[in-house]
């Protein structure tokens, strides 16, 4: 990227130099500007982050020059071929340095910011490939007070960290506070529950720190596991007046020179942008009751399900075997699974049965939904015949009877396809002809709205976009405020958008904002791909031959990335870089940014115009050269 060089101004550097002083012996506040090497002595103040360290040699190459550095004056250190080591930035044009950037590969994975103006760091970002990490440090001694932002990956790492350094004080500082669950949503009894869990929990932390000697000093997080994707409580259930995201049972896997192991950190809540743990953490083998934000709960009289009170005894055994098969589930192989499966369905059908007659539809559709996806797995072959059993026993429940249905559908094709010699055409015909049946079975089914999401993408695909643009219009007016009416709002707005101005708009992986509008006056080929999608990574080779072709000054490109797993989104961009801005939200394909443009399948790839209109909602790799052509006029950069 250009940099503009500005030669005549000359910070004042207090703030860089008194950190450099303390770390490598250099010259005071007072003396002339650093030089390169005393730059690259700076060290994060926080553990673990792995940034670019050039070698003795690569140091007396490397250069420190003022540049202008995403909008802001900066002391930008480069290495022998001019990537960038660190930046050093006055961000509000005092003259001093109020923001510390740290890069690895070419990228900024690392920052510190003095946010009042002291010249000391109290806030650090992981950024990029190292995470989304936002710490505060209020007293600027380099320790974190609170976090900011914390994704439920990162607060599980969190978690193992402070139980292998048996640091107490860190792992309280990732319970969520009174104030926290309150601006969360919570309220009355549930609230109360909550504080008096939370209140328990240092000290259970200390105990079982103390006592483990599972997690070495070189334990390190490697992933985190969950039984289910997150779930929503929603606003007016007893005690929210917001809807509140929480995850139940979950796990963090950890390797160590002794081998692996499992942290069992339970349940998270999401408060504000941070995911929180409400207990203290569990180690394998001595597994007990932990909080469920997502299980039914009954009250402490015995009356109908709620969110507050206990868990009724008879279930507690179940519950507690269900964790246990849970927790051995990640590191269990095929055959291991297939019975752990065959365990887990057993203990759930005990739930139906044990269960008040108040709790037994919950339990009924956690043994369905579990059936259906262990079928899918090819975990349960006999989870087809079990389904349509409990079909058979409710019917005339037309909620329930749905419920059953659309997962019946969905697991009977998926274990189709996985038969040897499978017929996908055929298969695939019997399922589209289930999905219209069901849809006009159980019309106000909430499940419907999938099903009609899933056939209007059938039409959109075989090219029929006047019946895909009445069954997505129907799912918004039917099922508003839902994901498949956000998805299909975004579909009726791509269908309908050649000839309109594309608004889309967001974060890169760096944070800074880009918008397709900015990029009016040359073509824009707008790329919604993933690091998942094989056909995409393909696209990307051909696009960048493209840009190489006509210039990035006569054709732009800006990349969507729906990747849910940002790390990994940001070491593949790492290993192969691009030369245009990668947008990205966290949900993949749920999220704002392809659900605002109802993009279902990838890679979606859309022209818009010099005009900043839409020319080509779904341009083809191999018609994208001509059009190209046509609108630049040759191979002229």
């Amino acid at each position: 990227m250009p940099t503009n060089r500005l030669a005549p101004r000359v910070f004042a550097f207090p703030a860089l130099l008194a950190v450099v002083a303390a770390v490598a012996a250099v010259a005071p506040a007072s003396a002339a500007p650093p030089s390169a090497a005393d730059a690259l002595a700076l060290k994060p103040r926080q553990k673990g982050i792995e940034v670019a360290q050039p070698t003795e040699a690569e140091v007396k190459q490397a250069t420190i020059n003022q540049e202008k550095e995403g909008g802001v004056m900066a002391l930008v250190v480069r290495g022998p071929s001019g990537e960038v080591l660190r930046a050093f930035a006055d961000s509000d044009g005092n003259r001093v340095v109020d923001r510390w950037s740290y890069y690895k590969d070419g990228m900024e994975i690392y920052r510190e910011l003095d946010s009042d103006k002291d010249t000391k760091p109290d806030e650090y970002r992981w950024l990029g490939g190292a995470g989304s990490r936002w710490g505060a440090d209020t007293n600027a001694d380099g320790v974190i007070d609170a976090w900011k932002v914390l994704s439920a990956e990162e607060a599980t790492a969190e978690v193992v960290n402070a139980i292998r350094d048996r640091d107490a004080a860190a792992f309280a500082r990732l319970l969520p506070s009174k104030a926290d669950l309150e601006a969360a949503g919570f309220e009355g009894e549930l609230l109360t529950e909550l504080v008096t869990r939370i209140a328990a929990a240092p000290a259970a932390f200390a105990k079982a720190a103390a006592e483990q000697k599972d997690i070495g000093a070189d334990a390190r997080w490697t992933s985190m596991l969950t039984p289910q994707a997150p779930g929503t409580l929603p606003a007016g259930m007893s005690g929210l007046t917001k809807d509140v995201s929480a995850y139940d049972n979950v796990v963090a896997l950890v390797e160590s020179k002794q081998g692996n192991g499992q942290v069992f950190v339970g349940s998270l809540v999401k408060c504000g942008e941070a995911w929180r743990p409400v207990d203290a953490p569990q180690l394998a083998g001595g597994i007990g009751e932990s909080f469920s934000f997502l299980a039914p709960r009954v009250n402490v009289r015995g009356g109908p399900a709620g969110v507050t009170g206990d868990v009724a005894e008879n279930l507690k055994p179940l519950l507690a075997k269900l964790r246990e098969i849970e927790g051995k589930m990640p590191s269990a192989d095929v055959a291991a699974r297939k019975g752990l499966a065959a365990e887990q369905i057993g203990v759930l059908e005990q739930l139906v049965a044990a269960a008040a007659d108040s709790d037994k539809g919950f339990w009924t559709n956690q043994l369905v939904e579990t059936l259906a996806a262990y079928v899918q797995e090819g975990l349960f072959p006999d989870g087809i015949a079990k389904l349509e059993q409990i079909a058979e026993t409710v019917k005339g429940d037309e909620t329930a009877s749905a419920f059953i249905s659309f997962r019946l559908i969905q697991a009977k094709y998926s274990a189709g396809m996985e038969q040897p010699g499978a017929d996908g055409e055929t298969l695939q015909k019997t399922w589209f002809d289930d999905l219209k049946t069901f849809t006009e079975t159980y019309p106000k089914a909430p499940e419907s709205a999938e099903a009609l999401l899933q056939l209007a993408f059938r039409d959109e695909f075989e090219g029929r976009d006047a019946e895909a643009v009445e069954r997505y219009a129907a799912i918004a007016a039917n099922f508003p405020d839902t994901a498949q009416a956000r998805k299909a709002t975004g579909a009726v707005r791509r269908l309908e958008s050649v000839g309109k101005p594309l608004t889309l708009a967001g974060p890169t992986l760096e944070g800074k904002q880009v918008a397709v509008a900015s990029f009016k006056g040359v073509p824009v080929l707008v790329h919604y791909w993933s690091t998942d999608c094989e056909p995409c990574k393909v696209d990307l080779a051909q696009i960048r031959e493209l840009q190489t072709k006509y210039g990035p000054n006569k054709f732009a490109v800006v990349g969507v990335a729906l990747d849910g797993d940002k790390a990994k989104l940001a070491k593949f961009l790492q290993a192969k870089p691009l030369p245009w801005p990668q947008l990205h939200e966290p949900g993949g394909l749920d999220s704002r940014l392809a659900e605002e443009f109802g993009v279902l399948a990838l890679p979606t790839m859309v022209l818009v115009g010099t005009d900043g209109t839409v020319l080509d909602r779904n341009v083809s790799i191999n018609g994208l050269e001509k059009r190209l052509d046509e609108l630049i006029g040759g191979a002229g950069k």
